[in-house]
């Protein structure tokens, strides 16, 4: 066997070994479990209180526009309660990277299907806003 068609057949072994690696391990991604369960908070629909709803108009957003911000958020898990009854507590606040640009947190509520949203701590006072 001359050396082009060792190389040939090595490739050919090479490429099949590739496809069953990522038939095995498909696109799976290094998420840890807080970033997964924001994700998941993000995606769920959002019932949002009326306290809430004034604080974030406030802040000239709606739920799709914090949805957007969460992408720069973290979950507490020292200042959460997630196995809280009915539903469970995460304290999500800005990551320090980009703790300067957001001016609030928030407690999410996980509900089943549904992510509640019953008041936003703004950080700094906004002197428009009336909210209390």
């Amino acid at each position: 066997m001359n050396f082009w068609r060792r190389l040939r057949f090595y490739g050919i072994g090479f490429g099949i070994g590739l496809l069953i690696v990522y038939a095995m391990f498909g696109n799976r991604s290094c998420a840890s479990p807080g970033e997964v369960k924001l994700r998941e908070l993000a995606f769920q629909y959002f019932r949002v209180s009326e306290k809430a709803k004034c604080k974030m108009a406030c802040l000239r957003m709606n739920n799709d526009v914090l949805k957007i911000y969460l992408r720069h958020f973290e979950i507490n898990y020292d200042q959460s309660d997630v196995r809280r009854e009915p539903c469970g507590s995460y304290f999500v606040q800005p990551q320090e990277e980009h703790a300067a640009e957001y001016n609030f947190n928030l407690v999410m509520y996980d509900c089943d299907t549904i992510t509640q949203i019953d008041d936003i701590n703004i950080l700094k006072p906004i002197p428009t806003c009336t909210c209390q």
